[in-house]
């Protein structure tokens, strides 16, 4: 399969494109281990791979619509 029947069939089966399907399932993954785990925020960023703790928290905060601080504070507050 080339990359140009693959990038079409990804994007006819999930609505997402192939870079936007693995940046959505990795914040998912992200989202799950600061509700679950105690690691800093830095920690999950490169283990769900990321670039950068940064450009982490500007795409969660794109996805979510708060930042994985701000998701921290909201539970601790619980």
């Amino acid at each position: 399969m080339g990359r140009s029947q693959f990038y079409r069939k990804i994007k006819a089966l999930t609505n997402y494109s192939p870079v936007e399907l693995m940046r959505r399932l990795r914040l998912k993954q992200a989202r799950h281990l600061l509700t679950t785990t105690e690691k800093n925020i830095s920690e999950i960023a490169y283990e769900v791979g990321g670039s950068s703790p940064a450009y982490f928290s500007k795409c969660y905060r794109e996805a979510f619509n708060e930042t994985p601080t701000e998701l921290r504070e909201r539970l601790a507050a619980k």
